[in-house]
């Protein structure tokens, strides 16, 4: 390999590596959160789960890495409920942004006709809640 093919190949390496300005995935990886809803991210995808009333009533699972600044992946967005089996899941579509510390998250779930969100996320806070018990028997009943 001559000293000019080597060089070019150096440049063009250098060139490509200082134009990707995108964040990689582990860049998001941990706790983002508000007083509405937490995400964990790791890097293998991410759990959503979103507040009512002191507790979690559903929860989102994306089931691949963030890719970066902005993201739109499909994923699955569950409802619990009182009645068996004590969930409803639901394809879902988890779009984003990301700035700095701040991440924006809105989940459209289509078989609902319903759009979740936006929540504006900061990264490192971690909110933390049960799962919301919901009543299994009826009123009186033991």
């Amino acid at each position: 390999m001559s000293r000019g093919t080597l060089a070019l190949g150096m440049t063009v390496l250098l060139a490509a590596t200082a134009c990707s300005t995108e964040p990689r995935a582990a860049s998001l990886v941990g706790p983002w959160g508000s007083s509405q809803a937490s995400l964990a991210v790791s890097d293998t995808g991410a759990s959503l789960l979103i507040q009512a009333g002191g507790c979690y009533g559903s929860y989102g699972e994306i089931g691949r890495p963030l890719p970066g600044s902005t993201f739109d992946l499909g994923g699955t967005y569950t409802q619990l409920t009182g009645a068996y089996p004590g969930k409803i899941e639901y394809p879902a579509q988890f779009t984003g942004s990301v700035s700095g510390t701040q991440m924006t998250l809105t989940v459209t779930v289509p078989a609902l006709q319903d759009t979740i969100g936006p929540f504006t996320l900061v990264r490192g806070v971690t909110a933390t809640w049960m799962a919301c018990l919901y009543p299994v028997q009826a009123a009186g009943v033991r």
